[in-house]
């Protein structure tokens, strides 16, 4: 059986136990060390590789491309903070933060770009991977250095070229 209490009563038994409730925002908010909130994109660190746009399942990261240039869109409106980008990222570009007081009135405010320049290729000269990227793979890989600069449609063409070649065609 569920007892009810009377205003004095309760008076009383919120007077023993005090305040249960935090002054905000005048006080810190309560927030654990497992919070998670919004994430932080480090435009110095960022290849641009796109392995966080895939991993997110909310479509907050978006991978905008032209010509000239990649861009990554994140919309914290979006976000559902559970940092598989973060986890993802495999040069640690992307961090996850405890923040969460994110309001705006202006909707341009939720949106954050991380803009990068194309690669040309050296045989075509058409834009294919971010410049930071092909840093990025020559670095990890020596054997890349040869091919890092063209494009897929290039480095095909010049594989079957030489698969010909070895064959006895031309």
């Amino acid at each position: 059986m569920v007892r009810v209490l009377k205003p004095v009563e309760l008076i009383v038994v919120a007077s023993e136990k005090g305040r249960v409730t935090v002054k905000y925002p005048y006080q810190e908010p309560l927030v654990t060390s497992d919070f998670r909130g919004a994430i932080k994109i480090d435009a110095s660190k960022c290849i641009g590789c796109g392995a966080c746009v895939k991993a997110c399942p909310p479509n907050a990261l978006e991978l905008m491309e032209s010509p000239d240039r990649l861009v990554i869109r994140y919309f914290v409106g979006r976000c559902i903070f559970c940092w598989r980008c973060v986890d993802v990222c495999p040069v640690k570009a992307i961090v996850g933060t405890r923040e969460f007081e994110l309001a705006t009135d202006k909707v341009e405010d939720l949106f954050n770009y991380t803009v990068h320049r194309r690669a040309e290729c050296r045989e075509c000269g058409s834009g294919f991977a971010t410049r930071r990227m092909v840093e990025y793979v020559t670095e990890k890989s020596a054997v890349s250095e040869y091919y890092a600069n063209e494009c897929p449609e290039c480095r095909r063409a010049r594989v079957l070229k030489a698969a010909a070649r070895r064959r006895g065609g031309v």
